[in-house]
């Protein structure tokens, strides 16, 4: 808090200085300043319609030091705009306590606004405060959040940045004024800022999407307008074609956005995959070599930069992979024409996709594991990929029933190719689970930014193991004041990526500014009672809860079972 002082400086005769003498009797003028403390939020968040203006009213506290009433105050409100020579200046608009601000839907830029409080009192002064009113597009910025509610699937979401964001806890029903319509019991949350064409509009702009699965469907929807993109079944066109109604949706990956390899499901035990152009045009997954043909049930699926989709095979404790499904003139020819122009020559039943492999072994390098088989004891958590030296990788992290340990195994991009001088099978890791913490609750996750750093969660409590070192080492990262809160998931805003943008539009040469949504890691809580939250904190680069920022938590939403971050980049 500041105030504006005139100061007098009066200057004293050389004779007095000069004499370096004066009679100090103690006969001093002192009268205190009646102080005006004005409370007011740093910044105050407006969640802008995508129709209508909206209006925000921001009303001050205010103390005294000498005085109880507010008589003698008068207030005047300003905002911060440019003036005709592109520079900065502040106009008045409100000279009530109370100011009242509009916005349009267009008006997306935060606005810095001043509130100036003059003492009137004949010893007064005029004191001010300043905020910015942040306004938020809807769900240019969201944590997405899956909850199950009375029997059916509610999207909720966490509107805008930080301790600004806005809880909405069914979004979808907000805006769309209908229930969530997808039937079954819900089992997870997927988002993809980039979901399309690595091309753009020449073959499928990218636009920010989600999906939502349950055991009867998937609900893919634009993740600002709520929309939806494609139906399941025909994104499955293949399998009406070959007259199999029998839909059994279990999981599904995409990446048509700087890690590309394109999009793979698993639909009643049978894997299909989809070029990266988001299309979603779907063809069964089979065999790269006949030879290699078995049957599997596929659990867990990871992406490996420059390699494709690492799986999880439970039925046989193996590791699988695919090869990047990423095709210029399918995308360009026929899957747009088949899609935009509804032309049924241009999808093609009798199609395949011979891109899955076992994981094999370097000649070079010897395996470390065998890929082939990790034992019927272990039972798989997740699978992240990691960034670390310069490769790429993937961090497959499960519990063995035998030793009651956690396994990690490493498996490494650089050990592929005819060329490769490391081992594919490049690690393998274990460590105890903390005292308390059981297994069926602990959830894993990893960021490229970290390297070989897996983080994990169970109970009230999140741990971060780092494999970065010669000895890897685990640490308490985060504990909730609240004991009896159960931490249910975790993901980073964005575990693959980041991305910025230029200080100055209008100026090629101007600092670019990243996002840093890497560094913030999201979990999703369990209060008891079928009542939810979200927990969000910012990390260092060093993978430690920054003392700097805010730990922020979001309450106010059902049971949830999967969440997700979205931005509209």
């Amino acid at each position: 808090m500041k105030r504006f002082i005139n100061i007098a400086v009066f200057f004293l005769t050389g004779g007095l200085l000069l004499s370096g003498c004066y009679d100090d009797k103690g006969s001093y003028d002192y009268h205190d300043v009646n102080e005006v403390v004005i409370d007011l939020p740093t910044t105050v968040s407006v969640r802008l319609d995508k129709k209508e203006a909206v209006s925000v009213k921001i009303e001050p506290k205010l103390s005294q030091t000498l005085e109880e009433g507010e008589a003698q105050l008068t207030y005047l409100w300003e905002r911060e705009k440019k003036n005709s020579l592109g520079l900065n200046e502040w106009t008045p608009c409100g000279e009530e306590k109370v100011c009242e601000l509009s916005f349009n839907p267009e008006d997306v830029n935060p606005l810095a606004i001043r509130l100036r409080v003059q003492d009137h009192r004949e010893d007064g002064s005029e004191w001010y405060k300043q905020l910015t009113v942040q306004p938020i597009v809807p769900y240019s910025r969201s944590w997405f959040v899956l909850q199950y509610n009375e029997g059916k699937c509610v999207l909720g979401a966490v509107d805008g940045e930080g301790s600004g964001g806005v809880v909405i806890p069914d979004a979808y029903k907000l805006d769309m004024g209908k229930d969530l319509p997808i039937g079954g019991t819900p089992k997870y949350l997927l988002t993809d800022w980039m979901y399309g064409s690595p091309q753009g509009s020449i073959i499928n702009a990218q636009q920010p999407v989600i999906f939502v699965g349950t055991d009867q469907d998937v609900y893919l929807m634009n993740a600002v307008s709520f929309k939806q993109v494609w139906k399941y079944r025909d994104m499955l066109h293949i399998k009406e074609v070959l007259h199999d109604e029998n839909f059994v949706p279990e999981w599904l990956a995409t990446q048509t956005y700087s890690t590309v390899l394109g999009e793979i499901l698993s639909d009643n035990g049978k894997l299909y995959m989809a070029n990266a152009d988001g299309y979603s045009v779907y063809y069964p997954l089979v065999w790269e070599n006949d030879a290699d043909a078995s049957e599997f049930k596929i659990t867990k699926v990871a992406p490996l930069q420059g390699i494709g989709f690492i799986l999880y095979d439970e039925q046989n404790h193996r590791f699988l992979k695919t090869g990047i499904y990423d095709d210029f003139m399918e995308g360009y020819y026929y899957n747009q024409y088949y899609r935009k122009y509804g032309m049924e020559d241009y999808f093609y039943p009798n199609k395949t996709v011979k891109k899955l492999a076992k994981i094999g072994e370097n000649p070079r390098v010897e395996n470390v594991f065998d890929p082939d088989n990790i034992g019927d004891d272990k039972k798989m958590i997740n699978m992240n990929m990691y960034y670390a030296d310069g490769k790429y990788g993937v961090l497959a992290t499960c519990f063995s029933t035998s030793d009651r340990k956690i396994h990690v195994y490493d498996l490494n991009a650089a050990g592929f190719g005819e060329e490769a001088k490391e081992a594919i099978c490049a690690a393998k890791h274990t460590f105890d689970l903390p005292g308390g913490m059981s297994v069926d609750e602990v959830s894993v996750t990893a960021c490229y930014l970290y390297g070989k750093t897996v983080f994990f969660a169970g109970g009230n409590k999140i741990y971060k193991v780092d494999f970065n070192r010669t000895i890897p080492k685990i640490s308490l990262l985060y504990e909730h004041k609240d004991p009896n809160v159960r931490i249910t998931g975790l993901k980073f805003k964005n575990s693959l990526y980041d991305t910025g943008y230029s200080a100055d539009p209008n100026d090629y040469e101007s600092e670019w500014m990243w996002n840093y949504f890497p560094y913030y890691l999201g979990a999703s809580l369990d209060y008891g009672g079928n009542e939810g939250g979200i927990l969000e904190m910012k990390l260092t680069t060093a993978a430690e809860v920054d003392p700097d920022s805010e730990i922020v938590e979001h309450k106010g939403f059902g049971k949830i079972v999967d969440f997700g971050y979205s931005a509209k980049v």
